[in-house]
């Protein structure tokens, strides 16, 4: 090959090189962020089911004072909750993160969950 024939050889070489390593950083970043999306839901599922339990134990050991201070505190404990109640069933709702893709809701029969929330049931024995 001629000198003429590999001036620019060189420079793409770097180039092709430098855009593959820009497409995997993108790609690690991307997987970074999604698993901390997932923790975070994770935690969040984690934070309404203790709510859930709490709510039942309370009902049914000290009954309808206590209920509702954890339905209260259930209400803040993830954002947007919605506690409800009916005979042997509380269930707990709250907004889903707008980017996660989340599950279809478990709960559509036990309460009425409109688009966009996520939710937690339990069924108890009173």
């Amino acid at each position: 090959m001629s000198r003429r024939a590999q001036d620019g050889s060189a420079l793409l070489e770097v180039s092709l090189a430098m855009a593959l390593m820009a497409a995997c950083g993108l790609g690690l970043l991307s997987a970074q962020l999604g698993l901390a999306r997932h923790a975070s839901a994770s935690a969040m599922l984690a934070r309404a089911a203790f709510a859930v339990d709490a709510v039942g134990e309370a009902a049914l050991a000290s009954g309808a004072a206590a209920r509702d201070q954890w339905r209260a505190r259930a209400a803040t404990l993830v954002p947007n909750g919605q506690v409800s109640v009916s005979g042997s069933q509380i269930a707990l709702s709250w907004a889903a993160p707008r980017d996660e893709a989340a599950p279809e809701a478990g709960c559509t029969d036990a309460i009425a969950t409109e688009e966009g929330r996520v939710c937690v049931a339990l069924a108890f024995a009173p």
